[in-house]
């Protein structure tokens, strides 16, 4: 009897541990479908809690018809390895393609101002705000 309880014990303790070998990182294609807007920077003007970008297009947030999935803003990245945060753009003028863009997380406010030369470095605008915090701007 003894001997039909150890064996049964120890089936069972070899599919557990099977069972938790099984279990994994989550795959990364979760994150692979990343749509963004490159943009190009052409000129910026750094203030005190915000900066304005030149961008080929301006990206005027639409607050009025804003929903519960936060697409009301558009939230940019900077092609850069030393800029890792999150922007949001808050204000825009169409006719001359500006964009007023504040800090949006704490990495972005630790790094902002710059201390890197903007000219010319490009950009990715993310229309919603899941695909600008999981995606990287490559």
């Amino acid at each position: 009897m003894s001997k039909y309880v150890l064996i049964i014990f120890y089936s069972l303790l070899l599919i557990s541990c099977e069972e938790n070998e099984l279990i994994k990182d989550p795959p990364t294609y979760e994150y692979d479908n990343c749509g963004f807007i490159a943009d190009k920077i052409f000129d910026y003007y750094l203030f005190q809690d915000y900066f304005i970008l030149k961008l080929n297009f301006s990206y005027m947030p639409d607050i009025i018809h804003s929903d519960t999935l936060m697409n009301d803003y558009y939230y940019l990245k900077i092609k850069n390895k030393y800029i890792n945060g999150t922007y949001k753009i808050t204000d825009a003028n169409v006719r001359y393609k500006l964009n007023k863009i504040v800090p949006y997380d704490g990495i972005s406010k630790k790094e902002y101002p710059f201390t890197i030369s903007l000219y010319n470095k490009e950009v990715c605008v993310f229309l919603d705000l899941q695909n600008a915090e999981s995606c990287e701007c490559n």
